[in-house]
């Protein structure tokens, strides 16, 4: 069976990216840091999807078909959650704060499937110590 997932070593790469993207997305997004360059923060949103990708979709070092079974729920869940709290948001949030919530909430799938797959994962291998 052919994998599209990215090398091991990618993972490593996007969580060192991850952290520092999201903090300046974070701060973006509330406000904190404004900047009259359009680029730069699409520069920052751009870094946290590259890194959300290489941590969601990298090879685990022990990856194994239980580990794409983790994978596929993970994914699956991480769908319905997100669908639902779009639902929720496009039901209750209006006006300009509706932009902020669309903002953070193309992230949320990838959010919710590395938080739900690494639960997973860390479960396994507590289970099989």
């Amino acid at each position: 069976m052919k994998t599209y997932l990215l090398p091991n070593k990618f993972k490593t790469i996007g969580i060192c990216m991850l952290v520092p993207f999201a903090v300046f997305c974070t701060l973006i997004l509330f406000g904190i840091i404004d900047f009259d360059m359009e680029w730069i923060d699409e520069a920052a949103m751009l870094g946290l999807l590259v890194s959300c990708c290489f941590v969601a979709l990298s090879k685990e070092k022990d990856e194994d078909e239980m580990t794409g079974q983790i994978r596929m729920r993970s994914f699956v869940w991480s769908f319905w959650g997100t669908a639902i709290i779009l639902a929720l948001g496009i039901i209750f949030i209006h006006g300009f704060n509706f932009l902020y919530f669309a903002f953070a909430a193309l992230f949320l799938i990838f959010i919710l499937f590395i938080v739900k797959f690494n639960l997973e994962m860390y479960k396994v291998r507590r289970e099989s110590r």
